[in-house]
């Protein structure tokens, strides 16, 4: 993460910090360069809360989970390990540039409506 204070940047070693997205709203934003095949973060912690088919359904997205904007050409990739859902860089980012995942790739439990190729 990264915080501004009368113009000088601090760095808290995070890989993306929330800003202005040109997409929708805010994104995450790579705070430095990030190599494809790299990881970028965790996006949810616990999916199984998340997948839970009687009681309570948990929201266990991280800051990074919350904040992600679709792309059809995205350039990052979520792959379940273990009980946790990862964002990978799908090639190479540049500093500067938003981080995107493509909706219609993610998993089962991820809302999907509004994403205009999406079909029932």
């Amino acid at each position: 993460m990264t915080f501004k204070m009368k113009g000088i940047q601090f760095h808290s070693g995070e890989k993306f910090v929330i800003d202005k997205s040109n997409i929708d709203g805010k994104g995450a934003i790579a705070s430095k360069n990030i190599k494809k095949g790299e990881l970028i973060g965790v996006a949810i912690q616990d999916e199984a809360s998340i997948r839970a088919d009687k009681g309570v359904q948990c929201d266990t997205r991280t800051r990074l989970g919350q904040i992600l904007n679709h792309q059809d050409g995205e350039n990052a990739i979520q792959k379940s390990e273990g009980n946790t859902l990862n964002v990978y860089a799908k090639n190479d980012i540049g500093k500067g540039e938003e981080i995107t995942i493509n909706y219609m790739n993610a998993p089962d439990y991820v809302n999907k409506q509004g994403v205009k190729e999406y079909k029932k």
